[in-house]
């Protein structure tokens, strides 16, 4: 398996104030590329004290950065797609049932996990409006497939930090705007060289 290559990608937002970083990391094994995008940027203007840091080459103490990642798979085969997909959804419902795992885990709930119930946890969301074949949300995980492509992203707490009474920072996945912004990241090109 040949290593990983890293590619820089376009500015993805606007309003970003600075250290902007849009990556993304291109694998292939066993034939299925793998397409890992990463998001990050700050959004807040610099105070006199932050200023002051930066100058002397040190990181602020007020920074608040956006942080949005994507995992996409291109798999050619849909049958094997669809196994992917399926099994990308058990293993997060899986993650989702289990709490406190730092140094023990308290399971949630008995409920095994199977193909067979998989789609009980999952909340259907308007493939039309993504333009995509099948789009799924599971807690603050999306899954999806388009084409040859299964994606995968995750919703919360995008703006660190946040403040502990704003509650968990979550995307719209149903907002008009921020399709427009996640959908072409789907459709990444993968660079030849």
């Amino acid at each position: 398996m040949p290593p990983p290559v890293v590619r820089e990608l376009p500015s993805f937002l606007d309003g970003c104030l600075r250290n902007e970083v849009n990556t993304l990391t291109i694998a292939e094994k066993d034939g299925i590329v793998y397409l890992d995008q990463s998001y990050q940027c700050e959004i807040n203007e610099l105070s006199e004290a932050d200023q002051i840091l930066k100058e002397q080459g040190l990181g602020s103490i007020n920074t608040k950065e956006i942080h949005f990642s994507m995992e996409i798979q291109i798999i050619p085969d849909p049958v094997l797609r669809q196994q992917a997909l399926t099994k990308e959804m058990m293993k997060w419902q899986r993650l989702v049932q289990y709490a406190g795992c730092f140094y023990h885990c308290i399971r949630l709930s008995e409920t095994e996990i199977t193909e067979d119930n998989i789609l009980d946890y999952a909340f259907p969301l308007d493939a039309q409006a993504w333009r995509v074949d099948q789009i799924v949300q599971i807690d603050h995980q999306v899954f999806g497939t388009v084409g040859e492509r299964l994606f995968m992203f995750h919703i919360a707490d995008v703006l660190i930090p946040h403040e502990p009474s704003d509650g968990m920072t979550l995307l719209d996945v149903t907002d008009p705007f921020i399709i427009n912004k996640i959908r072409p990241l789907i459709d990444i090109e993968v660079p030849l060289s």
